[in-house]
């Protein structure tokens, strides 16, 4: 089984760099740390809020994408 902290970081990596920031790999690894845990506190907040709200054939909320 592969690390999913291996996935999250890869993501961390490109967003970084695509506005031209540069890190080493010890400050990606702390930015992916803290991607995890906004990611983690936004799952426990917005799940039961947009679970209440949908009805069962509504599916899955919908993704912003600017």
């Amino acid at each position: 089984m592969t690390d999913p902290s291996h996935s999250l970081r890869a993501y961390v990596r490109a967003a970084l760099e695509l506005q031209a920031y540069e890190f080493g790999e010890e400050r990606i690894a702390e930015i992916t740390l803290q991607f995890a845990r906004i990611e983690s506190i936004a799952r426990t907040i917005l799940s039961p809020a947009v679970n209440a709200n949908a009805e069962p054939d509504l599916g899955p909320a919908a993704v912003f994408r600017p």
